[in-house]
């Protein structure tokens, strides 16, 4: 049953391909409790700071900055994930990835104002732009 299920996770992972799906080697960003990790590569590379959320005319406006820890430049696609005040996640609109590319050494502010005024909570998820591998804020 566990091979079954083993295969199952598997094959879903190389049917989504790029869709933003990580399967294994999720940790916690050091010191960034917000900041959930699927490519240890990727996260090694980069810092997350200053992560903030404050209200802006009763919509949750979010931030974070990250720096590039490397000596080349990394393009990034992030997109921002909001939740209600019971944790559940709020249906949006289609919402698109957003693309950077920060240098070595840069630091750049990841930012958006909530769809809706019932939002309390955030994750920006940001990947790989060139292999899609994720990291999850």
């Amino acid at each position: 049953m566990k091979y079954i299920s083993a295969l199952s996770i598997l094959l879903v992972a190389l049917v989504t391909g790029c869709s933003g799906m990580t399967i294994s080697g999720i940790s916690l960003e050091k010191g960034n409790h917000h900041v959930v990790i699927g490519n240890t590569v990727l996260a090694n590379q980069l810092e997350f700071s200053h992560s903030q959320a404050e209200l802006r005319n009763g919509y949750l406006d979010a931030s974070v900055e990250v720096m590039n820890k490397t000596d080349a430049a990394i393009s990034l696609d992030y997109h921002f994930y909001w939740y209600d005040v019971n944790g559940l996640e709020i249906n949006q609109p289609t919402t698109t990835w957003r693309t950077l590319t920060i240098n070595s050494g840069q630091v750049l502010l990841l930012q958006a104002l909530a769809p809706i005024t019932a939002a309390t909570q955030y994750r920006i998820a940001v990947r790989d732009a060139n292999n899609c591998s994720i990291i999850n804020r």
